[in-house]
C-alpha cells in the first residue's frame, strides 16, 4: 500500500489513518517500552477496515488497523483499533459533556500503567498472561477539539462481542467476573500497598453526582417506554402498578446518591458500565478469557455494582435465574484469591463475605434503575422487549423496586 493511501471514508485530516499517523503511532509504542531509544522502524505493508464487526465500544468513531513493519531489524505486525469522537452531534455532546474521551484517555495512560506496575511487582508471569483490558499504543487529547486513541485490536487475538440477544453463558459470564475481580484486586492493592486514596490519586473519576444526573436522566427519558411494554401484556399489569407505584413515590435521584455512595470499608475502581457489549470474549479449548473495553466511566465505589449490572444486563432470565447466585461466588471466589496473592486479606479490612452479599440490595436497585432507563437497547426487537419485561419483573419479584 502506498503512502498517499488513507483510511476508505473521508473523515477531515484529524480523522484520517495515514502511513504517517500509523508512523507516529508504532514509534510512540516503541518509545514508551525503551525510552532511551529513538525508535527507527520502516512500514512494509499496511491495511485499513472501517468500523469493524468486533468493535470496542459504541460512544466513537473506530478503524481498525494491520500493520506489517520492521523495527531494529525485527519483523513486526501490530493489529489497531483507532477510536476518535463521534460524528453524531447527540453523542459528540454526550460525549463532551461527561468527559468520557478524556477519562478514558487517562484510563489507560494513568490508571491501567499504575495496576499494571503493582501487578508486576506482586503477581507470577502466569497470573499476568492473561490480560483485563487492551494495551495501549497511542493516546492524544485535546479539548473541545479533535480526541484519538489507539489500543491493540484484540479480535485478531481469538476475541469478540457476543451477541447481547443471546446472552453471556455461564461460562463466559464467569469470565467477564474474574477479569473484573483482577482489575477490582489491582486497584485495593494499589491503594493499600502505596497508601493513597484512589479518590486523590486518580481525580478525574466520574463522580457520584455525574452518575446521579446521567442515571436519573435516562430513567426520565426511558421509564414510559418500559411502562408502554407492559401495557400490551396483560399478564404483567400487576408488575407494571408495582413499578409506577415505586417510581411515583420516590426522589430517584435520593435512591441513587444512597446506592452509589462509596461504603466506609471496602471500594475499588469501578467499570461502571459492565455490561456484554463493552466486553470481548475469546474461547480457546477449554478455556474462556474475557477483555473489559469502553472505561469512560471509570469510577469509584462498592464493587458489587459491577457485578450487579453485568448478571442483570447480560445474562437471559432463564441463565440469570439458574446461575445468578452462582456467579456472585464465583466472583468472590476470584476476588480474594487475587488479593491472597497481593498479601491483602479483606477480613483485616473488616469486611467479608456477608458485608459482600448485603451490598447487593443497593448494586441490584441501581441496576434495576439503569434497566429502566436502558430501553432504547430493546425498542423495536420484540424478542429483546420481552426478554426486558422479564427482567424489569424479576426485579420486581424479588422486592428490589420497593
Amino acid at each position: 500500500m502506498d503512502s498517499s493511501q488513507k483510511s476508505p471514508v473521508s473523515r477531515g485530516d484529524a480523522r484520517e489513518v495515514t502511513r504517517e499517523k500509523l508512523e507516529t503511532v508504532l514509534k510512540s509504542f516503541h518509545k514508551t517500552r525503551n525510552p532511551d531509544v529513538d525508535p527507527v522502524l520502516e512500514i512494509r505493508d499496511w491495511t485499513i477496515e472501517e468500523k469493524s464487526s468486533e468493535r470496542e465500544g459504541f460512544l466513537s468513531e473506530q478503524v481498525s488497523a494491520s500493520v506489517k513493519y520492521v523495527s531494529a531489524g525485527e519483523e513486526l505486525c501490530a493489529h489497531l483499533l483507532f477510536k476518535f469522537l463521534p460524528q453524531d452531534e447527540h453523542a459528540l455532546a454526550l460525549m463532551r459533556e461527561n468527559l468520557f474521551d478524556l477519562r478514558e484517555v487517562k484510563f489507560y495512560t494513568q490508571v491501567k500503567p499504575a495496576l499494571e506496575n503493582i501487578e508486576r511487582a506482586h503477581l507470577s508471569a502466569d497470573d499476568l498472561a492473561v490480560p483485563w483490558a487492551p494495551a495501549l499504543y497511542y493516546a492524544k487529547y485535546d479539548a473541545g477539539q479533535e480526541s484519538m486513541l489507539v489500543l491493540e485490536n484484540m479480535c485478531p487475538h481469538g476475541y469478540k462481542v457476543e451477541d447481547f440477544n443471546k446472552g453471556l453463558s455461564y461460562v463466559q459470564a464467569k469470565s467477564a467476573l474474574v477479569a473484573i475481580a483482577n482489575f477490582h484486586a489491582a486497584s485495593l492493592a494499589l491503594q493499600v500497598k502505596e497508601g493513597k486514596p484512589l479518590q486523590e490519586r486518580f481525580p478525574f473519576l466520574y463522580s457520584v453526582e455525574q452518575a446521579v444526573t446521567c442515571f436519573a436522566y435516562l430513567v426520565e427519558r426511558l421509564l414510559p417506554t418500559t411502562l408502554g411494554f407492559f401495557e400490551s401484556r396483560k399478564n404483567r399489569q400487576e408488575v407494571r402498578d408495582r413499578l409506577q407505584r415505586f417510581i411515583s413515590g420516590k426522589d430517584i435521584k435520593l435512591v441513587l446518591r444512597e446506592a452509589l455512595t462509596p461504603s466506609g470499608k471496602f471500594n475499588t475502581l469501578l467499570h461502571y458500565d459492565f455490561w456484554c457489549n463493552n466486553l470481548l470474549v475469546r474461547s480457546e479449548g477449554d478455556a474462556t478469557h474475557s477483555c473489559i473495553v469502553d472505561w469512560q466511566m471509570l469510577a469509584y465505589g462498592l464493587p458489587a455494582l459491577d457485578v450487579s449490572l453485568m448478571i442483570w444486563s447480560s445474562l437471559t432470565p432463564s441463565v440469570r435465574r439458574q446461575y445468578g447466585q452462582t456467579l456472585r461466588s464465583d466472583y468472590w471466589a476470584a476476588l480474594t484469591s487475587r488479593l491472597a496473592k497481593f498479601g491483602i486479606d479483606l477480613g483485616t479490612l473488616g469486611y467479608g463475605r456477608k458485608d459482600f452479599d448485603a451490598e447487593f440490595r443497593a448494586a441490584d436497585l441501581v441496576s434495576g434503575l439503569i434497566m429502566l432507563g436502558s430501553t432504547d437497547i430493546a425498542s423495536g426487537f420484540p424478542d429483546r422487549e420481552e426478554r426486558h419485561v422479564e427482567i424489569i419483573a424479576d426485579l420486581v419479584q424479588e422486592g428490589i423496586y420497593s
